[in-house]
């Protein structure tokens, strides 16, 4: 029975889904853009406890940010939907900025790329998700508060209605105006984006995806039926989306030309991208993924706001600064909430090599399922304690150190890279490893062989940072971008006329 590297749970026959956690074990653990882990292999996936580091690693946001190429989808969805009027506090501004960056990346080329080939597979009923999926009857609300996304209880309507409105604007905020064809756009991506994060595992939220949406109730949003929720989550995105567009435009940003160049050659390629996939035209491509009303206009409008606000976005954000004294203020004030985190003022990572020696005849595949006797545990010590005796032999460098493990080490997901694990949190690592680390005497060059059950490990103490600043830092960063996105949201209110919104059908189980 194999078992999952996130949180160790046994694994169904068959899947990479992890039933305890959600996470799919065939996707890589996504580490902040300036760590250097080498790549994932059978031993490092062992050695390193992800379900110990989850508990014991602080939440923070990585300082730098990756950007998403046109025509590229972000490696990631949203961990958690951004509810309408959600509030963004400091102290926990890591996983709030976190949020706000892939809620703006999360757009890009969904519809020429097809939203709805991700993760729409028929749910893998577990005890737990049965029971998670269990909602009121099947059943359409009645209509509710004139004012807000409650106002209809279902906006179903057939298409030739959607398209004989699809001119009508429906909100307006400032200057900009919403219409209802632009607005099938922004919600279907919504509910694409919801089901290409969570796919099967969407009805522990209460969302059965072969059923309508007007007919469930969200299991997120109290009060409302999945399309109440997707609405009011589509009209807080527009707004966000053409705040940010609008501060852009106020203060004279403009794109790299390689994006207003891909912008404009959109219809073309979309036209292109249609024949390749079977359909007639890109208005059919559109009308597939985001049902009737929509127009090639539409969504050549949708995606200049979205990149325009996004660039912004990631300009301002990547410019962003923090001084030592609001690094201090920030973890001075919130330093309870760290602690709650497990971030202390002593909490460290390390950085560390090693050079595996397997027992004699064992093999990656064999170290986990057979068991080696004594002289071959024998001579597995040997081999290890010659390899140190020849590194002892030279310079003794880190350097020489990293040589020896590339051209030695049994471990293969860290040989290539001279046997480098980076900023390894208490508990990460296999027992005898980590008390190894993470020992208070322990100094830079240290070394020494250490034994656990995956044979014998050469060890190298590369060295140590203390965490606080950075994560305090990211908090700063986090909070000022925070401040800016909800002050240019704060500038553009939001009016909408829900009795006119009529949305389109689109067969998200196919």
């Amino acid at each position: 029975m194999e078992h999952c590297k996130f949180c160790q749970a046994e694994l169904e026959e068959g899947s990479s889904i992890c039933p305890g956690c959600g996470k799919d074990n065939a996707e890589s653990v996504q580490e902040p853009a300036e760590e250097t882990l080498p790549d994932s292999g059978p031993e490092q996936e062992d050695l390193r406890d992800d379900s110990a580091r989850e508990a014991a690693e602080p939440v923070s946001a990585a300082e730098t940010e990756e950007e998403v190429a046109p025509g590229e989808e972000p490696e990631e969805a949203l961990s958690a939907p951004i509810e309408p009027g959600m509030k963004l506090t400091p102290g926990k501004a890591a996983a709030l900025v976190a949020g706000l960056i892939v809620l703006l990346a999360v757009l890009a080329a969904l519809v020429l790329w097809g939203m709805k080939d991700r993760k729409t597979e028929e749910p893998q009923q577990t005890e737990a998700s049965t029971e998670a999926a269990e909602t009121e009857a099947a059943t359409i609300p009645e209509d509710g508060d004139p004012d807000n996304e409650t106002c209809k209880g279902s906006y179903s309507a057939a298409d030739d209605e959607v398209i004989a409105s699809a001119d009508t604007v429906i909100a307006t905020a400032g200057e900009y105006t919403l219409t209802l064809g632009q607005l099938q756009i922004y919600y279907w991506q919504e509910v694409s984006s919801f089901l290409n994060q969570y796919g099967s595992y969407a009805p522990y939220f209460g969302l059965d995806h072969t059923q309508p949406l007007d007919t469930q109730t969200c299991g997120i949003m109290e009060g409302r039926t999945w399309q109440q929720y997707f609405l009011a989550s589509a009209l807080n995105s527009w707004r966000t989306y053409q705040a940010l567009d609008a501060k852009a435009t106020a203060e004279g940003f403009e794109m790299e030309q390689d994006l207003k160049d891909y912008i404009s050659q959109l219809p073309q390629t979309m036209e292109e991208e249609a024949v390749s996939k079977g359909f007639e035209s890109a208005e059919a491509l559109l009308k597939y993924n985001v049902g009737a009303g929509a127009s090639i206009d539409d969504y050549v409008q949708f995606m200049q706001v979205y990149y325009h606000g996004y660039s912004y976005f990631n300009n301002f954000y990547s410019g962003l600064t923090a001084t030592d004294e609001e690094i201090a203020d920030m973890f001075a004030l919130h330093e309870e909430d760290y602690a709650q985190q497990g971030l202390t003022k002593d909490t460290k990572t390390v950085n560390v090599r090693h050079i595996l020696v397997y027992p004699e005849g064992a093999t990656s595949d064999t170290i986990r399922s057979e068991t080696f006797p004594e002289e071959a545990w024998a001579a597995g010590e040997a081999s290890a304690q010659a390899l140190l005796d020849q590194w002892l032999q030279g310079d003794q460098t880190e350097d020489s150190f990293a040589e020896l493990a590339q051209e030695h080490s049994q471990d293969p997901g860290s040989a290539a890279n001279g046997g480098l694990y980076t900023d390894v949190y208490e508990g990460d690592m296999v027992e005898a490893f980590d008390a190894w680390c993470f020992d208070p005497l322990r100094q830079v060059g240290d070394y020494g062989i250490v034994k656990t059950e995956f044979g014998y490990h050469i060890m190298y103490y590369s060295g140590e940072t203390i965490q606080w600043p950075i994560h305090a830092k990211n908090d700063v960063i986090n909070e000022k971008t925070n401040n800016m996105v909800d002050a240019a949201v704060e500038a553009l209110p939001i009016q909408v006329e829900y009795d006119k919104i009529l949305l389109s059908v689109v067969n998200i189980s196919a």
